[in-house]
């Protein structure tokens, strides 16, 4: 699959300027607290609330851009300054995604860059399930990041026989969660792929450095990505995103 990357997405939008002077504009990020990020959801096993990862929060002129990272980046000064970091840091990558979902709201190119509230991610999971079985009927599910709410609402409406899911943290693969084995991200994604019909990603893979490897292997399988990491990414490249609460 031909995905154009941020980096590559980031420099283009430089180079347009698109009327405006961009190249003085200026961003600065945050790690997000977790009552920040999330507020206070009743269930507990997020990995937000799991220590697993934060929320970077980039801002340029009042416009937000978020993405989830283990590396969280702390920054001030030029976007156009971001060309040169390196790509051997994982949150390098995750500081170039929150920019470009900012700069992409401030130019009006995307809305939905900041993550839903309190219980609103246990409903935003139901409208996920829901809209797939509309669309897709009764099919194989493969979930690409594990995330607890959607897991579930996809248990709930497809059956535990029909999803799969993988995920990189140690603590969650080969445990069995909500009647289904979380397989190993970095071994097990291909053998996902071949199981699902429809594919549920997370846009965390667009923050951590793994997504190459994730899209070449999906090969035409319908793909939504879902959350707020993903939000100008999924524009760009033209594909489907299911993030219904978020802001």
């Amino acid at each position: 699959m031909e995905f154009v990357g941020a980096r590559e997405a980031l420099k283009s939008l430089l180079d347009q300027n698109d009327g405006m002077d961009l190249l003085d504009v200026r961003i600065s990020s945050k790690a997000l607290k977790n009552e920040e990020a999330i507020g206070h959801p009743d269930r507990e096993d997020f990995p937000l609330l799991r220590g697993k990862e934060v929320l970077l929060q980039a801002e340029i002129d009042g416009s937000m851009g978020q993405a989830f990272t283990g590396d969280p980046i702390v920054y001030q000064g030029k976007v156009i300054n971001l060309l040169d970091l390196a790509d051997d840091r994982p949150g390098n990558h995750a500081l170039m995604v929150a920019t470009l979902n900012a700069l992409t709201h401030k130019l009006g190119y995307v809305k939905q860059t900041i993550h839903c509230m309190n219980n609103e991610p246990e409903e935003c999971a139901d409208k996920i399930s829901r809209a797939v079985f509309e669309k897709h009927g009764l099919c194989n599910i493969g979930i690409i990041g594990y995330q607890p709410a959607i897991l579930e609402n996809c248990v709930r409406v497809f059956g535990a026989s029909r999803v799969g899911i993988t995920d990189l943290s140690s603590d969650i693969v080969g445990t069995v969660r909500y009647g289904v084995k979380v397989l190993d991200g970095l071994a097990d994604t291909e053998k996902l792929i071949d199981f699902a019909d429809v594919l549920l990603v997370t846009g965390t893979i667009l923050a951590n450095g793994t997504s190459r490897a994730i899209l070449d292997a999906i090969k035409g399988k319908k793909l939504y990505f879902f959350g707020t990491t993903c939000a100008a990414l999924a524009h760009i490249n033209h594909l489907e995103r299911l993030c219904p609460l978020s802001r």
